[in-house]
């Protein structure tokens, strides 16, 4: 399909659920914000008597279980199931005759369920390693939400949570709209959800970021409350809305991502970096400024924040008469990662019913020197609206949405290729050292000697020297990161070095990075969560809390590296860093970018080790893939990087082309919170599509890089997978896990690397073969090697059955100039 035709289908909203401090139900909080009320309060649910704040946006009620699923569910999930079954029902979607893998779910969020793992925590400090429940570590992960709704409403297409902060929930709402412009999926069900956690209060506490009263954005600007709830959009193809007979909510006319590269908390004071990404989701929406009529800001409160996006807005209308700007975080507190999702859900009310959200609490007799819409909504027709979101880590993100469609520009895809490497493993750093210790056989999997691992039952890892990484980074830089600050800017850089690639002040808001990681910064979570069980949330650093967010290391590399083009961050856990690659291809391919970094990474920690361990992931002894009796998986540490470019781009310069990205696709199984179809359906599927979506057939492919890891249901469902879509003896299986051990999100980024190498030589790493193999993978096992010159698929999966998908092949420059001439 033509890059023209993809941006010809039309995606619109369909559907809308809410649940948030000013109740439950769309029309009940959309009657709530017309009529200036705020759901700010003082807060119940937590202790926060030893803050500064008192107050927050609390949802009253949450249910401890749904109907929809079996079991208790943490109270994030409760609130996602419950905002997006209103969504479901008011968009009227049938429950039979839909491809289920043409439907999928994208969720931003911030928080998830960690009031799980500091439970998980605080009973291991208080009891000791027999204590903790493990049940509390299948709700803890961010991507448990997402998955709860692909089970309970049968989405088995692309699935994806996003957590660049505050700007996820916007985030999410634009990949949606990528990932139907792009023919991968007729409906997807976005937004964000984020719950109040006393780490989140605690930590805004010691940034002296919270007011002590309800807050007042845009006016007296003297801090932010924070809120809580789930705002779900049922998002559309137009056509295939239009075919079923939908009642079409508003149309959404494009989205941009931009990075300040400017500091870790504060917003560039002039606002450039918002500037831009209103600027670029108007210029994708085919609109500018002059047609704009309502701008719904991201408003915190915070007197460094409001200046900043106010001298952002001001800047877009130079010339003109501002739009009017209100923030809604004023009646609903700031939801963080759901904020944007609730932000964007207002937009669309306001645009179906021509109504002006207000700003509350403004004091009546100040002047603002703007239309904040001041404490009353008021009528007023609106076309366009655009729906701002800023985070931590100078994420932007701008939604352009519309009462009807616009004709967006048009232009010529772009070929997307690979040009630089970074790896940063148990077995070296760099890309020709890591090729090297893996033709070597080398192994990075042993006793851990660097971490403390007396908790576990498995003393085993891959362990990274993070010492080796400070080589890589600059060493009054290194000071303010963490173990995943490290390794993140450590793999860039090395891939920035390995692709040539000299980043001007010129080119560097056409450079960005995607950010994929499974747990995140845990050791620095884990950090505040002992400060906050021990001694009390009032005694939190503030030096750490910047560092806590998911985001925070990319946010840090960006700046170090001064890239200023799209920034996400990826926590599907598992699947983050391959999904991120395909991501990162996408934002290329449309022209959003020159080039990307495309980057994951995951600490190694005792507690993360000992979390594995309690609910029974982790081997005793070597790992071994794709045995009839696994142990269990090594869990490792590291990072990769991959340099990312559109082809003119890279030819441009005369850099080496390592592999062209192909194709890519994403699917879900539904099977089960935590769990996976053994049938490996849902895997097979992800090949498929990711083939479909490159033109290629299944006989194209020489080799398949698994993610399989000595875990039963992983192992088992993978080589289900495999079989259903290539015949014993037709493709080459190998698996990097006997080498790096698993390193979650990262593990596949890892194969990429080695993928290149494999394209052109035709080698690939050979793992030792379990003596007890499963039935019927032997055949595929055979590393004879057939010649460089057939495409690769690389492939990731998640506990919770989120299956990524992507293929690579070599590109030839004299078959490239022949085919020209």
């Amino acid at each position: 399909m033509s890059f023209s035709d993809r941006r010809l289908e039309g995606v619109v909203i369909t559907g809308i659920g809410l649940s948030c401090a000013l109740g439950d139900g769309a029309q009940q909080v959309w009657r709530g914000i017309r009529a200036g009320e705020s759901g700010i309060a003082r807060t119940q649910r937590l202790d926060v008597s030893a803050l500064s704040c008192q107050y927050a946006g609390e949802v009253s009620a949450v249910p401890a279980a749904h109907p929809r699923l079996r079991g208790r569910t943490d109270r994030a999930t409760s609130l996602a199931l419950t905002a997006a079954d209103e969504a479901v029902a008011a968009a009227r979607l049938p429950e039979d005759g839909i491809d289920p893998y043409r439907m999928g779910v994208a969720v931003g969020t911030s928080v998830g369920g960690l009031d799980r793992g500091e439970r998980f925590h605080w009973e291991l400090l208080r009891g000791g390693p027999q204590a903790p429940r493990a049940d509390l570590l299948f709700h803890y992960p961010l991507y448990t939400s997402a998955d709860a709704l692909s089970v309970a409403f049968q989405f088995k297409g692309p699935k994806v949570v996003i957590s660049n902060a505050c700007a996820a929930g916007s985030n999410s709402i634009g990949f949606a709209a990528d990932a139907i412009r792009e023919g991968r999926a007729d409906v997807m069900i976005a937004g964000g959800v984020d719950v109040l956690d006393i780490l989140s209060l605690a930590g805004f506490d010691s940034l002296n970021a919270l007011d002590p009263e309800p807050c007042a954005p845009y006016s007296r600007s003297t801090g932010l409350n924070l809120g809580e709830g789930a705002a779900i959009l049922v998002l559309e193809s137009e056509s295939f809305a239009r075919r079923r007979g939908a009642d079409i909510l508003s149309h959404v006319l494009g989205y941009a991502l931009t990075s300040d590269a400017y500091h870790a908390t504060a917003p560039d004071p002039a606002g450039a970096g918002a500037g831009r990404a209103m600027r670029a989701g108007l210029a994708q929406a085919g609109l500018g400024p002059a047609q704009v009529d309502y701008v719904n800001g991201h408003g915190t409160g915070t007197p460094t924040n409001d200046s900043a996006e106010t001298k952002a807005v001001d800047a877009l209308f130079q010339g003109l008469r501002a739009a009017p700007m209100s923030s809604t975080k004023s009646q609903v507190g700031h939801m963080l990662g759901a904020a944007g999702a609730m932000e964007a859900a207002t937009c669309v009310m306001a645009l179906r019913d021509g109504v002006l959200p207000p700003t509350v609490n403004v004091d009546e007799g100040a002047s603002t020197g703007r239309d904040i819409v001041p404490n009353r909504s008021r009528p007023q027709e609106l076309n366009v609206v655009v729906s701002n979101s800023f985070a931590f880590g100078g994420n932007n993100c701008s939604l352009v949405l519309g009462r009807g469609p616009a004709e967006p520009p048009r232009g010529a895809a772009h070929r997307v290729v690979i040009t630089g490497a970074g790896p940063v493993t148990s077995i070296g750093s760099g890309r020709q050292v890591f090729l090297d210790a893996l033709r070597a056989g080398r192994s990075g999997v042993g006793p851990a000697r660097r971490t403390d691992l007396s908790r576990s039952r498995s003393s085993l890892a891959a362990e990274v020297d993070t010492a080796d990484c400070r080589r890589h980074v600059d060493r009054a830089y290194a000071r303010r990161l963490d173990q995943i600050g490290l390794l993140t800017l450590a793999a860039s850089r090395l891939a920035l070095d390995d692709a040539g690639l000299r980043i001007t002040k010129a080119e560097s808001e056409r450079i960005g990075m995607v950010f994929g990681t499974f747990s995140g910064p845990v050791e620095t979570v884990e950090a505040l969560s002992e400060t906050i069980g021990t001694q009390g949330p009032d005694r939190v650093n503030p030096r750490l809390f910047p560092n806590s967010v998911m985001n925070a290391a990319a946010g840090h590399a960006c700046l170090a590296l001064q890239l200023r083009g799209p920034l996400s961050t990826l926590a599907t856990g598992c699947a983050a860093g391959l999904s991120g690659l395909g991501y990162a291809a996408d934002l290329i391919r449309r022209g959003e970018a020159d080039v990307m970094l495309a980057v994951s990474a995951d600490e190694l920690t005792p507690l993360l080790h000992y979390g594995f361990d309690r609910v029974g992931l982790l081997a005793q002894d070597s790992p071994r893939p794709y045995s009839a009796d696994p142990t269990g998986a090594v869990l490792g540490a590291g990072s990769t990087a991959l340099v990312v470019e559109s082809l003119e781009h890279a030819l441009a310069r005369g850099a080496t082309i390592l592999a062209e990205v192909k194709g890519h696709a994403l699917t879900g199984d539904g099977y089960r919170v935590a769990g996976n179809d053994p049938s490996g359906t849902a895997w097979a599927e992800s090949f498929r599509r990711a083939l479909a979506d490159a033109g290629m057939p299944s006989s194209a492919v020489g080799t398949v890089f698994g993610d399989a890891r000595g875990s039963a249901a992983i192992d088992r469902a993978e080589a289900s997978a495999v079989a259903q879509v290539w015949a014993p003896g037709t493709v080459r299986l190998t698996n990097l896990s006997p080498f790096t051990g698993h390193v979650p999100s990262t593990s596949a980024l890892m194969a990429a690397v080695c993928a290149t190498e494999t394209l052109r030589t035709g080698w690939s790493p050979e793992p030792p073969t379990a003596p007890d193999v499963l039935d019927g993978v032997g055949a595929y096992l055979d590393h004879r090697e057939p010649g460089g010159g057939r495409a690769v698929v690389l492939t990731a999966a998640n506990w919770g059955g989120t299956y990524a998908s992507l293929v690579l092949a070599p590109w030839d420059a004299d078959a490239e100039t022949a085919e020209a001439a």
